[in-house]
């Protein structure tokens, strides 16, 4: 088995001690713990996280947050760290992603014999079996079929290879404008506008183990400990627009349309998404007072 410790596992959690837990356990059945060096990246976990990784993968490099930093931090912190450690390829990986043995030496394998280009995995939903279309080509969402290799411009970041040299050329990932979502998609697209290719390997499988949330009704449910009475319209409204870790969060999808679109088409599509986008919240709130009432 090849060493390659100058390739690092960069892995974003967040108080769901059990979900790491298995991801490394995944990781060290399938070898990629002595392949690759693994880095949590564990941003304020309150349920014993940290101690339970140094316990059980002592080997692992765990690296602290605050709880702010979101995904995109999350990430941006690890990249930093491997990247003055002598990195040569970065791979994210979120804890809720479980790669099938091999997935991450594809992915791997394929960026060293096509030099400045970026890998994705093959998407499936864990319940369903589902192929998910995990990336895009303009504004066509797109999916690999096993023996499938597709071009792509954006990516979800379920799990990624990217060569250090993106670092150099394009700088970490923008924590400030994308803290959450589309920290993933709008890397990806910064770095294949500056010279980079990007694929999904549909022989890289990994199965995401949680929903996959893409509607604005899935960021206004209220969770097992709050009461429906409680989600008033002011609140639903927040939770879907104004909370950095919901999808429809309002600056995150403002710059998301004017970077890639640019000024002249972005807002106006902005624009256009924030009405279809109010009516969906407005009629996903009206369901959860009739559930209430």
């Amino acid at each position: 088995m090849t060493i390659r410790k100058s390739i690092f596992i960069i892995i974003p959690v967040h108080n769901r001690k059990q979900t790491t837990l298995k991801c490394l356990e995944t990781l060290m059945q399938n070898g990629d713990l002595k392949r690759y060096q693994a880095v949590v990246v564990d941003d304020g976990s309150t349920d014993g996280t940290e101690a339970s990784i140094h316990q059980q993968y002592p080997e692992v490099i765990v690296l602290r947050g605050n709880g702010n930093l979101w995904w995109t931090g999350a990430i941006a912190l690890g990249m930093d760290y491997a990247y003055k450690q002598g990195a040569e390829y970065f791979i994210w990986l979120n804890d809720d992603c479980i790669p099938q043995p091999n997935a991450l030496s594809c992915l791997v394998e394929f960026c060293q014999k096509q030099p400045q280009s970026l890998t994705g995995s093959a998407c499936y939903l864990a319940e369903s079996n589902a192929l998910h279309e995990s990336g895009a080509l303009g504004r066509q969402r797109l999916a690999a079929k096993p023996g499938e290799v597709v071009t792509v411009d954006e990516m979800s970041g379920h799990c990624v290879c990217l060569p250090a040299s993106v670092v150099k050329q394009i700088g970490l990932p923008d924590t400030r404008r994308f803290p959450h979502y589309h920290g993933d998609s709008m890397y990806v697209l910064k770095a294949t506008r500056s010279g980079f290719s990007a694929f999904i390997l549909g022989d890289s499988r990994i199965d995401h183990a949680d929903l996959l949330k893409s509607q604005v009704q899935h960021f206004i449910i209220p969770s097992k400990l709050e009461r429906l009475q409680d989600k008033t319209l002011i609140s639903t409204f927040k939770a879907a627009f104004l909370n950095q870790k919901s999808l429809y969060f309002l600056p995150t999808q403002f710059y998301y349309y004017r970077e890639k679109y640019g000024v002249t088409k972005g807002i106006p599509i902005f624009l256009a998404k924030v009405l279809l986008w109010l009516i969906q919240w407005l009629q996903s709130h009206l369901r959860l007072m009739r559930l209430s009432a």
